[in-house]
């Protein structure tokens, strides 16, 4: 399945900032899951994901205005698992954790 819509969307990042500096890194933890389409990431992180499918891996670069103070970012994204949302999942703009899982250190569950 491709991303698209009422598709929860599992992946793992590592976010830079202009510098490189590494500001965020869950490559080996769980990974991050949202309903692709819920407003719930930033509108041009979203579209850059749209179309994609497990396995994939990008890299996108966001800028957050011209204004003075503002920062590029990069992510460097793998998308883990793309599936159907459940009808709860659509209407509270969020998904659901079905089983609960503790995650350790290299866990990529």
């Amino acid at each position: 399945m491709r991303i698209q819509n009422q598709a929860v969307v599992s992946l793992r990042y590592i976010m830079k900032n202009a510098a490189g500096e590494i500001l965020e890194d869950n490559m080996h933890t769980a990974p991050v899951q949202y309903v692709h389409g819920s407003g719930k990431i930033l509108p041009s992180l979203e579209s850059s994901l749209h179309g994609l499918k497990a396995g994939d891996r990008k890299m996108v670069s966001l800028k957050t205005g011209d204004a003075p103070g503002t920062e590029d970012f990069t992510f460097d994204i793998i998308i883990d698992d793309v599936r159907e949302a459940s009808k709860d999942e659509i209407l509270h703009g969020e998904s659901i954790n079905e089983k609960a899982t503790t995650c350790g250190p290299g866990c990529n569950c």
